[in-house]
């Protein structure tokens, strides 16, 4: 084991701020930090640089740019409602990764697809996660599969991506009126809109948490994401009897589609 492994599974679940902050982590070739620039949180990619990049004067592996780009390819593509070319690209992730036999990085791999999928409130099918998780057991990512899945224990607080920990900590303290402004404070889209996902389907939804994913979706241009939040919405609308808003967002969505 290399005398940084310790220290970067620490910062798998960092995400950016921490892998900057570092100073024994391996140095970053300047390819890999562009790519890092391009989606928060990092935590696979983290988990690549952690495995390949030991040493730091030796080049990173061609298996981890590709594993990256194609699994931000498979997120673009879900988001956006491109669902053949999303389950390609997931494919070609998997095969890549698959080259590294590393089975941590493939349950990982597999959490990204669920979070995906939860930004998206759909449910997710975790047998391959837990198949991995089996024969090699990770606490972080079973703590964040735990998450995913809605079962939030507190004892997972301190293994989550910190981009959570806000909205995580209030739903512990049952704080609901401000859940909506710890989502709209995560600086990571896709992130807003997991942990939205995860408390829409828990029951936590309300105008302003629907507001502002609808507002995320957006900005980014996810056309599946928006039509889903947009939906959701409406029908949250129809359950308060606000029929004005809910025959707005009815026309917004017929005339986006």
């Amino acid at each position: 084991m290399c005398s940084h492994t310790k220290k970067n599974r620490r910062l798998l679940w960092g995400g950016i701020s921490a892998l900057r902050k570092t100073t024994t982590y391996p140095r970053i070739p300047k390819k890999v930090g562009r790519l890092m620039e391009r989606s928060l949180p990092a935590f696979l990619l983290a988990a690549l640089l952690a495995l390949a990049g030991c040493g730091g004067s030796q080049p990173v592996p061609d298996w981890t740019y590709a594993g990256y780009n194609k699994l931000e390819d498979f997120k673009a593509a879900s988001l956006a409602g491109r669902q053949a070319v999303a389950d390609l690209h997931f494919q070609r992730a998997l095969e890549e990764i698959k080259k590294s036999g590393d089975l941590r990085l493939l349950a990982m791999l597999y959490l990204n697809r669920y979070a995906v999928q939860t930004a998206l409130l759909e449910p997710f099918d975790d047998e391959d996660f837990r198949r991995l998780q089996a024969l090699q057991p990770v606490p972080e990512n079973a703590a964040f599969h735990a998450f995913l899945k809605g079962d939030f224990r507190r004892e997972d607080r301190r293994l989550l991506p910190p981009q959570y920990a806000a909205s995580f900590d209030d739903l512990l303290a049952d704080k609901r009126g401000l859940l909506a402004r710890d989502v709209r404070d995560i600086p990571d889209p896709l992130s807003r809109l997991v942990m939205t996902g995860r408390l829409v389907l828990s029951g936590y939804e309300n105008e302003e948490l629907l507001g502002e994913a609808v507002a995320t979706a957006s900005r980014q241009g996810w056309k599946r994401a928006l039509l889903v939040y947009l939906d959701r919405q409406q029908r949250y609308y129809e359950a308060q009897q606000e029929n004005a808003k809910a025959a707005q967002i009815r026309e917004r969505i017929r005339l986006i589609q």
